[in-house]
C-alpha cells in the first residue's frame, strides 16, 4: 500500500494574480511529485477578507480542474489573537466560531467540496474537562447542520487546548465523532520530547487509528524548535520510522508535510523518508 501524501505549501500571495500563478504550480508540482493531497491555509485575516476575495472564482476553477484532492486548515493562527474557538466553554463566544465555521463550509461545499477541513483549539481558559465538552457540543453541532462532514481538530503548541497530550487522548476517548489531526512535533514536546513518554501515549493513540485524519509530520528534539523536516538526522530526535510503525499504517490517514513548503527537493527528500519509515 502507498501512503496518501499530502503537502501544505504555505502559499503567502501579494496579489490575487500572484496567488493564482502560485496555486497553479503548487499544483503542478503535487501531479509531478506524486501527492494526492495539497492542504490550503485560511487565516483568520484572509476569513475576514472575505471567503469570496480570498477563495474568488479563479481560485475555485483550478480547485476544480486539478486531479488532486485538497484540504483546508481553518484558522491556523487563532491562539494568537482573541479568536473564538470551537473550545470555547462560553456559549455566545463558541457560537461565533460555529456561524464563522459553518459559512466556511457552506462556501466550499458549494463551490468546491474540501477532502477534509483542519480546526485548531483556542486559547486554554478554563479546566480541560470544560474545553473538551466545548469542543464535543461544537462537533454535535457541525455534524447536525452537515452530516458526514470531514473534519478534524489539530492539537496545539503550548498555551492553547489540546497542548496536553493526555487531554487529546482523553477527547478521542470521550468524544467518538471527533476525528484527529496529529502534529508530530508539537506532541513530542508536549511530554518534554522523552521518548518513553512519547511511545507510551503514541501506543495508546494507536486504539484510535481509525479516526486519525492527518500525521502532520515534523521532526524534533531536546532544544530544538518543533517544525523540523522529517528527513533530518538529529540528536535524540524524532524516531519517524517506530511512530509510523505505531500509528501510521492506517490507509486513510493523510500523511501531511508542512516543513519544506513547496520546494521540489525538500518535498522529495521528505516523501523519501516517509516512504523509508513505512517500509522498515
Amino acid at each position: 500500500m502507498r501512503l496518501r501524501l499530502g503537502f501544505n505549501p504555505h502559499i503567502a500571495p501579494a496579489s490575487r494574480k500572484v496567488l493564482h500563478e502560485q496555486l497553479r504550480e503548487v499544483v503542478a508540482a503535487a501531479v509531478r511529485l506524486e501527492f494526492q493531497i495539497v492542504e490550503l491555509n485560511l487565516s483568520s485575516a484572509m476569513y475576514e477578507l472575505g471567503l469570496p476575495i480570498t477563495y474568488d472564482s479563479g481560485v475555485i476553477r483550478i480547485l476544480s480542474d486539478a486531479p488532486v484532492r485538497f484540504h483546508l486548515n481553518v484558522f491556523p493562527d487563532a491562539t494568537k489573537r482573541d479568536w473564538a474557538a470551537l473550545t470555547d466553554p462560553n456559549t455566545y463566544s463558541r457560537s461565533i466560531a460555529l456561524r464563522r465555521m459553518a459559512q466556511i463550509v457552506e462556501y466550499f461545499e458549494h463551490h468546491h467540496p474540501m477532502e477534509m477541513y483542519v480546526v485548531h483549539p483556542g486559547r486554554q481558559v478554563a479546566p480541560d474537562v470544560a474545553h473538551l465538552d466545548a469542543l464535543q457540543e461544537s462537533f454535535r453541532t457541525l455534524h447536525s447542520l452537515f452530516p458526514g462532514l470531514p473534519v478534524a481538530v489539530e492539537n496545539a503548541s503550548e498555551g492553547a487546548v489540546l497542548s496536553d497530550l493526555d487531554s487529546v487522548l482523553m477527547m478521542l476517548e470521550a468524544s467518538p465523532m471527533v476525528r484527529f489531526a496529529l502534529h508530530t512535533g508539537r506532541a513530542f514536546h508536549a511530554v518534554d520530547a522523552d521518548h518513553p513518554a512519547f511511545e507510551a501515549r503514541m501506543g495508546y493513540l494507536r486504539h484510535f487509528a481509525d479516526r486519525l485524519a492527518e500525521i502532520r509530520w515534523h521532526n524534533t528534539a531536546p532544544g530544538q524548535r518543533p517544525s523540523l523536516p522529517v528527513h533530518l538526522a538529529l540528536d535524540r530526535g524524532l524516531d519517524v520510522a517506530k511512530l509510523m510503525q505505531m500509528i501510521g499504517r492506517n490507509p486513510g490517514t493523510v500523511h501531511l508535510i508542512e516543513t519544506v513548503g513547496a520546494n521540489p527537493a525538500g518535498l522529495v527528500r521528505e516523501a523519501r523518508a516517509l516512504h523509508w519509515a513505512y517500509g522498515v
